[in-house]
């Protein structure tokens, strides 16, 4: 948890991106200063539970959060930023519509004036100006983080981008991405064939992969053991488990 007490934001519009994803914008006064800028920045997502108009957030204190006393704890979960505006005081972040989880829920009914929680941002990665080529491999939960992630790239360096989505309909307008349909088969296994299988450029490699976390940990090792990337340059994370 942030040494620093989540913002308290507003919903400002949303709109449906494909059939499964819908960006909500967030804006409000407790925005100002907010340091959202970067690749791969992750938050924290305070979501009100039945009975709330506005989820109860910690304060805090030099000795750890406090929650306010009475009040039903939120629901947390992590997402990440997909675009911050300073200048407009506007933050996107989308939201995949599967399961009946209780951030899709509230994204999918999100209204202007809903509430929601965010803390401040935090993530490691940072793209390593010297490598000869850079790799990024997700599917959906971790198209917000690969956009962000390919923004940060240095121009004119080699990029492999694979992509797992259900279907063409998923897609979005992302430079040099190779789409990979899921279909109705078993979620990470075609990802995994079209990594396998592509001819990577030579020279040192950086990667950077998210998305279902058996996947991610089969790449992750294909890409050290098979590779040969350096453990160092191979930033690997798990962000839901199929089963």
């Amino acid at each position: 948890m942030s040494t620093t007490a989540p913002r308290l934001l507003q919903v400002r519009r949303s709109e449906r991106v494909t059939p499964r994803m819908i960006r909500v914008t967030l804006a409000g006064d407790e925005l100002a200063g907010f340091p959202g800028d970067g690749p791969d920045r992750r938050i924290k997502m305070f979501f009100p539970v039945p009975g709330q108009e506005r989820p109860a957030v910690p304060r805090a204190a030099s000795g750890g959060p406090v929650w306010p006393a009475g009040e039903a704890r939120p629901a947390i979960r992590t997402y990440t930023v997909r675009r911050f505006d300073a200048g407009a005081g506007e933050l996107d972040v989308d939201f995949v519509l599967h399961g009946d989880g209780p951030a899709a829920a509230w994204a999918a009914d999100a209204r202007p004036g809903a509430w929601v929680g965010v803390s401040e941002p935090g993530g490691r990665y940072e793209p390593d100006p010297t490598a000869d080529f850079h790799v990024v491999i997700g599917d959906e939960t971790a198209l917000p983080a690969v956009a962000t992630v390919l923004d940060a790239l240095p121009d004119g360096v080699p990029a492999l981008t694979f992509l797992e989505v259900a279907d063409a309909a998923e897609e979005q307008p992302l430079p040099g991405v190779t789409w990979v349909h899921r279909g109705d088969r078993d979620a990470g296994t075609p990802l995994a064939e079209a990594v396998r299988a592509a001819e990577f450029p030579p020279g040192r490699g950086q990667a950077w992969l998210s998305g279902e976390s058996a996947c991610v940990k089969d790449l992750r090792r294909h890409l050290l053991d098979d590779r040969g990337l350096d453990r160092r340059a191979v930033y690997a994370t798990g962000y839901w488990r199929a089963r």
